[in-house]
């Protein structure tokens, strides 16, 4: 998976269940079976998130808890500005025939606010649309005898691929324009995962690290 992607992913995970320790994330990435589609082996999410605190992405806060030292993360200023910054990128530019990329700039498009989710799909359609011009224009010189014939039929099928992609954004992005889905600064979601479920047992325990960091911080 691109870098950009990847980036985007773990500070999501991040984002969305601070504060959290290592492991907490780790799980909840692996439910999301993150091995399978994303390509990320375990052992490198604790890698990564101590990368992301070295560069000031996130906070590592060290909590005593019994008689064990936990490090949990939180998202640094820095970080939410990246992640807001690699959302909206991978929205308008990551291939949407990639799977896996797009799974991750789709599904975690929520943590971006809704002009900015709109602003990035509409620049995506744009994008698509001057594409298509552009294949039309090197179709209609394959008709003129520039390139061999079997050329045009690979250019058509990308044409009808970008056209199927445009429609669905604009589609999409109405959707948005309406007031459809909820996105960042707004009320929370109708939907709520069931009790049992691990990353919303997470909640409770985000909570309970909530606590602890603003007791040290007294």
């Amino acid at each position: 998976m691109a870098t950009l992607t990847t980036r985007a992913l773990l500070l999501g995970v991040v984002s969305l269940f601070e504060p959290a320790n290592g492991y907490q994330l780790r799980r909840e990435l692996l439910s999301w079976g993150v091995e399978d589609w994303a390509h990320i082996k375990p052992g490198s999410i604790y890698s990564m998130l101590s990368t992301f605190a070295k560069q000031g992405f996130i906070d590592r806060h060290d909590l005593t808890e019994g008689d064990r030292t936990v490090a949990v993360y939180t998202m640094a200023d820095a970080g939410r500005a990246e992640l807001d910054r690699l959302l909206r990128e991978a929205v308008v530019t990551v291939n949407a025939m990639n799977p896996s990329s797009f799974r991750v700039a789709i599904s975690l498009s929520p943590l971006l606010r809704r002009a900015e989710m709109l602003d990035a799909l509409r620049e995506r359609e744009r994008r698509a649309s001057v594409r298509s011009a552009e294949l039309l224009e090197k179709i209609a010189a394959v008709a003129r005898g520039l390139a061999p014939p079997h050329v045009a039929h690979t250019l058509e099928l990308e044409l009808r691929l970008l056209e199927t992609e445009r429609a669905w954004a604009s589609e999409y992005a109405e959707t948005i324009a309406a007031g459809g889905l909820v996105f960042a600064g707004e009320s929370d979601p109708a939907w709520a995962p069931p009790a049992d479920d691990a990353g919303w047992q997470m909640v409770g325990e985000s909570q309970r690290y909530r606590e602890l960091i603003e007791r040290e911080k007294r």
